[in-house]
Order: structure tokens, then sequence, then C-alpha cells
């Protein structure tokens, strides 16, 4: 009987996938690389002043993955699509990809009164809004899922090579061809696709631009190839992700979903750093709140399954809010905010940037109707503060970056815009906390920073 040989075995089968050890320079030399381009295609602003350069200190950075929990979901999508719609007029992208569980027609009337506020702001004309209304949703692509494995469908559509070639096509369709096909300027010409589990061998059926420019507006050869990384989205909105990863926990095994999480947050981070668009990816959460927090609600019912068994547990640093700190000897519970991002952890780690949109007394005065719960006479504002920033301000240089977290400010919405809450607080670098000292909750937290 001839003895075993194991390890030979094993070290002829492995000597094939040998990896060899990278110094860090190199990694580091290399990330440095890859922020320097990033940089370059320019950050995606908000369109909101107080917001862009006092909190995020230039914007959403390219090539990075954000999360956006806020009390009412509604408004972590107006500033998604405010987003999109500001680069979008300003030419900061040329594409982007909404990816939703919402009705198409509910998302299509989103992102058209985004653009037409950003338009109005700008000062367009109506003979010219029109023309650039329909130019700017005809580079928008958006896709309807139903679960997490439709985002998966969505997003390996995105990194396959071709996979969205007609997008070219569409951007240079010709100006009595788009005269012709956009009579209403008013209404949305983005062809919608729904992926739904049965869809998994439809691969072409992904990019909803691909099958309506395909057939009625075929380009030469030639001309593609002119043009082949354009179809790559510059920004990604994922909208109402609370809602998929219910799904994802619902129907799944509480360990098997975890692994899911952990694949797509790699997945995440690999189409951010190495697609050719370097893509800003924007998930849009919502928030949960203990039934003892109480006046102030969440937009979202359903708690998260990850996190029910923890609601008592002192939170993360990385999920806690300036305006929600531990609670003191002697307080009771309707003294203190206990607002947290949805699925808390088990979100934030596909993240590099979190921020939080929270709604708090506008004054002292709403703040003390909130006590006497006189929530008819309370003036709300929104304060969005940065809970996470694992990437910093990249400026090109070695040395400490600067940091984003704990950094907030006060915005309302407006005229279908997010801007800032106060009068001059988007007038100058001098009155630029002249009224959000004015700004207070409960136990009387103000000020610029706490």
């Amino acid at each position: 009987m001839e003895p075993p040989q194991p390890a030979a075995a094993v070290s002829q089968a492995s000597s094939h996938f040998q990896l060899e050890p990278i110094p860090a320079s190199v990694l580091a030399e290399k990330e440095a690389c890859r922020r320097d381009a990033a940089a370059k295609l320019g950050a995606c602003m908000t369109g909101c002043a107080v917001l862009d350069e006092h909190v995020l200190l230039g914007g959403f950075e390219r090539g990075t993955v954000v999360g956006i929990s806020a009390e009412d979901e509604e408004m972590a999508v107006q500033l998604g699509l405010q987003t999109l719609a500001y680069s979008l007029c300003h030419g900061t992208v040329t594409t982007g990809l909404v990816v939703t569980p919402k009705p198409a027609s509910v998302m299509l009337a989103g992102l058209r009164d985004a653009v037409k506020a950003e338009l109005k702001t700008r000062g367009a004309q109506d003979g010219r809004a029109k023309p650039r209304l329909r130019e700017c949703l005809e580079k928008v692509m958006l896709s309807c899922v139903f679960d997490l494995d439709g985002l998966w469908e969505v997003l390996a559509d995105l990194d396959r090579p071709g996979g969205s070639e007609a997008v070219d096509q569409q951007d240079e369709e010709p100006p009595e061809q788009e005269e012709k096909a956009g009579q209403e300027g008013e209404r949305a010409t983005i062809e919608v696709e729904e992926i739904q589990d049965s869809q998994d061998d439809d691969d072409d059926a992904l990019s909803p631009i691909q099958s309506h420019s395909s057939q009625e507006q075929p380009q030469p050869q030639p001309h593609q190839e002119s043009r082949p990384k354009q179809h790559r989205p510059g920004i990604i909105l994922v909208t109402h992700f609370s809602s998929l990863l219910t799904s994802l926990f619902s129907h799944r095994e509480k360990s098997a979903a975890h692994s899911a999480l952990h694949l797509l947050s790699s997945h995440l981070r690999h189409l951010s750093r190495n697609l050719s668009s370097s893509p800003l990816i924007m998930l849009l959460n919502s928030t949960s709140s203990p039934a003892l927090s109480g006046p102030t609600t969440t937009a979202s019912s359903s708690a998260p399954t990850a996190a029910s068994p923890a609601k008592q547990a002192p939170l993360d640093p990385t999920l806690r809010s300036i305006f929600n700190p531990p609670l003191p000897p002697g307080y009771g519970p309707y003294s203190i905010r206990r607002t947290k991002p949805s699925f808390g952890l088990v979100f934030s780690q596909l993240l590099d940037l979190h921020l939080l949109c929270t709604h708090i007394p506008r004054t002292k005065s709403d703040a003390e109707a909130v006590v006497q719960r006189l929530v008819e006479d309370v003036r709300m504002a929104w304060v969005v503060e940065v809970l996470l920033d694992d990437v910093g301000v990249w400026e090109g240089t070695r040395g400490v970056r600067m940091e984003r977290e704990q950094k907030w400010t006060a915005v309302g919405v407006e005229g279908g815009r997010i801007k800032g809450a106060f009068e001059g607080v988007e007038t100058g670098e001098d009155e630029r906390f002249a009224s959000t000292g004015e700004v207070r909750v409960v136990r009387g937290f103000g000020g610029p920073r706490v």
C-alpha cells in the first residue's frame, strides 16, 4: 500500500495561486493616484452652500460610498436627487443611475421636480428650461428592483464590459430627433425596466436606455468607439435601502444575510474605486427609534431585525448623534432623542461617509413646546450631521486629513430645494453661524459644534 501524499498534493494545487506580499508603499501610492484622479473629475455638490462648504468641506468626493439616514426617508431621497440634479445641470457628471424599490412614476416625478428646481435656481427661462429638463432626464437610467438580488443584477451590469453601450447613442441623439421625441418637455423620457428574480438570464434588460435607443436610433460603430466610457454613471442612487435590507433579513437566515451584505460591501467599494467614471454611490436609508422616544417618530415603522436585540445597549459612537447624548440620572425618557440609523452597524459597514438627517426644534421656544407636547406649535428644522467619515478630505498631500465627523448644519426645504434653514446662513463666511446658534434641543444643545 502506497503512503498518501497530502502535502505534495496541496503544494502542487496551490502553487499556481501564490500571492506575493505587496509593500504598503505600493498600496499607498496606488490609493493616492486613485484619489487624485477622482479629485480631477470634480466633487458632487448638493447645491446647498452651507452643507457643501461647511459640513462636507467641498462636496461629496467621487469614488466613495455615502449613506444618508433620515427620520423622514423622503428627505434622504430629496437630498440624493438634488445632488444628482445639481451635478447633471453643472456638468459634473454625464449620466446617473437611480435604483429603487418604489414605483417608477414616483421617482420620475421627484427627479423631474429636482431638475426643475435646479434650473430655476440657475435662472433658466421657460424657453430653455424645457429642453434642458429633457436633456437631463435623458441622462438618467432608472431601475426598479424588489430585493437585494435585483440590486445585484443592476450592479453586475455596470461591471460588465460593454453592458450599456447604448447610453452613448442616447446622449448623441440628433437635435431633430430630440425635438420629435420630446414634444412635452415635462414628460420623462426614461425607459424603465423592472428587474425581478425571474430575470436572471436576461442580461440585456438591465440597461433601460439600451432597449430604447438600440431599436430606434442605431449609431455607426466608429462613432461608438469615440466615446467608450461615457455610459458609466457618475452617480448611483439606491433609494429606500432599508426596505431592501428588511426583505433580506425576512427571507434569509441571519448568517446568510450578513454574508450577503459583506459581499455587497466589497462589491460597492470595487465599483466606486474601479469603474472608469469613479461613481459616487449613495445609499438612502431611514432611521429607527424606541417607542419611548417621545414626539419624535421615524419614517420607517419596521425595526431592523439585526439590531432589535440590542435596543437597550449603548449606541456605537459612529451611530450616535451629537444631539443624542447618554441619558443623565434624574431625567425622564422624553428628555433625550434616541433616533439612530436603521440597521445600525449593519448599514454603516457599507459606507465611507455617513450622514444623519434629524428633525429638531428650530428655536428655544420650540424646544420648550416639545417638552410641553404642544406639537402643533413647534417649528422644526432639519439638522444634517456627519456620523462617520472613514476617508477624510483629500487634499493631495501627505499628513493629517481634515475630518468631517460631528460637523453639522441646519437646513430646510423651500421651493422644492434644500437650503440653509436660517436667513444669512449662506451669505458669507462671517455670517455662516450667525443664526445657527439659536438651534436648540430639549437639553439646551446648540452652536455650530457640540
